[in-house]
Order: C-alpha cells, then sequence, then structure tokens
C-alpha cells in the first residue's frame, strides 16, 4: 500500500486553481432535485475492454458443478456499469436533509468467447437507500459538505453454491481541501442476509471501509479509490482511475484495479486489472 500512500501525499500537496469537483456536482445534483423522483447517474456509467493479468476465476462455478466439463474464460473481457438514483423527500421537515434511492449494475461479460455464447460469467446487483445530510462547514480550507446515512445489498442473484450477497449499513463523510474531493465510508457488514451467504467472511476481504480522492486538473479527473481492510493490509483493494474528456456527453476511462472483490464471485480471489473504455459524464 505504499504507493498509495505516496500517490494520496502527492495530490494533497497539489494546490490548484481549477473548478471544484465536488460543489459542482452538488449544484447539478440540487438543480436535478428541483424535478422530484428524477432519474440522476450516480456511479460512473462505462462499457471497458478489461485484461485480467491474474486470469478469470473459474474455481466457484467449477466447484459448483463437479460432473460437468471444467469452465475456462478467457483473460480478457467486457465489463459494464449502469448506476441511476432518484431522490425520494427532498428537504426533509424542512431540514437540509434528502433521502435517496440507487440502483447499480455491474457485469462482467465474456464477449469475445464466440465458442461458449458470450456468457455473462458474472453479474452483480447493488439496491442502495440513503438520507444525506447537506451541512457545508467550513474550516480554513477545509471545506465538510455533507454526510450520508446508507444501507446497502450487494448480490450475484445465483443459487446455493454459486449465491453471494451481503448487506451493510455505512456513513458516507464527504469533504474538500482546495480542488481535492475526499470521501471517507465507513461501514458495517450485516448479519441479516440469507444462510447460504453467511458462511463468508466479506468484511475480511472487501474491506471496513473506503477512502476516496478525485484530483482534477482541466476536466481530466483522477480519482484513488482504497478499500481498507482490519485483517491486515493484504486484504481490500485499490483503484485508479482517469477521465479523459472527449465531448459533453462521454469521456475516455482508464482504470486499473488490485485486490479483491472486482466482482463478488470474486469477493476472496486477488484481481490484478487493466481496463480502459468510455463513461458517460455523469454530472
Amino acid at each position: 500500500m505504499k504507493p498509495l500512500v505516496l500517490l494520496l501525499l502527492l495530490i494533497t500537496s497539489l494546490i490548484a486553481e481549477e473548478d471544484n469537483y465536488m460543489r459542482e456536482r452538488l449544484a447539478k445534483q440540487m438543480v436535478a432535485n428541483d424535478n422530484h423522483f428524477s432519474l440522476m447517474p450516480y456511479k460512473k456509467n462505462y462499457v471497458v475492454y478489461s485484461q485480467l493479468f491474474a486470469g478469470a476465476n473459474v474455481d466457484p462455478i467449477n466447484n459448483a458443478y463437479p460432473q460437468d466439463k471444467p469452465r475456462v474464460y478467457n483473460d480478457y473481457e467486457l465489463q459494464l456499469q449502469v448506476s441511476l438514483m432518484v431522490p425520494l423527500w427532498l428537504d426533509m421537515f424542512g431540514l437540509p436533509l434528502t433521502t435517496y434511492v440507487a440502483y447499480t449494475n455491474r457485469s462482467f461479460w465474456q464477449f469475445f468467447d464466440l465458442d461458449d455464447s458470450q456468457p455473462f460469467r458474472e453479474t452483480n446487483h447493488e439496491p442502495e437507500v440513503w438520507l444525506a445530510w447537506f451541512y457545508d462547514f467550513y474550516m480554513g480550507d477545509f471545506n465538510a459538505e455533507m454526510v450520508w446515512l446508507g444501507y446497502e445489498h450487494q448480490s450475484n442473484g445465483q443459487y446455493v453454491e454459486l449465491s453471494r450477497g451481503w448487506n451493510r449499513a455505512y456513513l458516507d463523510f464527504y469533504f474538500n481541501y482546495h480542488a481535492l474531493p475526499l470521501s471517507f465510508r465507513p461501514w458495517i457488514a450485516l448479519k441479516d442476509g440469507a444462510h447460504e451467504d453467511e458462511v463468508y467472511d466479506y468484511a475480511k476481504y472487501l474491506g471496513n471501509g473506503e477512502i476516496h480522492a478525485v484530483y482534477t486538473w482541466r476536466h481530466f479527473d483522477l480519482g484513488v479509490t482504497w478499500d481498507y481492510s482490519f485483517s491486515g493490509l493484504k486484504y481490500g483493494s485499490v483503484m485508479v482511475d482517469l477521465d479523459i474528456p472527449m465531448s459533453n456527453y462521454v469521456s475516455g476511462y482508464v482504470r486499473y484495479f488490485n485486490g479483491y472483490g472486482e466482482s463478488l464471485i470474486d469477493f476472496d480471489y486477488r484481481s490484478n486489472t487493466l481496463s480502459a473504455g468510455i463513461v458517460l459524464d455523469t454530472w
């Protein structure tokens, strides 16, 4: 994790005069809120070609169906994500509180495997609900802008041996220092899922929280995400991604992921993946 720490220190040391990423996002979100129940982009919406340097994880499906011919996946595929949210209750009780719901679908598509009818090797579903408090607190160059209290379910919609799913409650704190937005999301894994999912230690591999930073320079957005685990630095994951402006609606997108949980079926499988493609401009 030392390279991540050094990168975060380097980004934090930069004092730029670029537009405030977080403030621009909040302004556009407030405009969208004026239209009740309007759908808005939530997480990134993208299509990317992914090179799986650690290979695709075939153990779960082969262990689930030992009587069948062993499955072989390509070590390259398409990954797609669609993520939308909608405000449900604005300015609750006359306070700067808003309730949102969201849904994120992420698919791992063996698009180039023509011999096996281009199967989707994994699809993850993430419904989510949260309460956002916009309080906008300043202390010198430091700005705390909002905090979320939320509940998230993540599952792959499979049965028994291939079923993976967990629930978590979280707090998400959004900060800003100069042109550097930061978020800190600690969570608690909830023991309220299906029995077959309770045998897996998701928090050990997927982490106990997330730290995210974005640095914007001339509309190029460089993001660093660290999902940290209390079980040690060898667990969790690190992701670095870059949005490259192309038009008002589409950006080029490059992402590197290393660690556990790139997909839910891979929660205990260490992935090492480089991806490139396009992302719809979210805000």
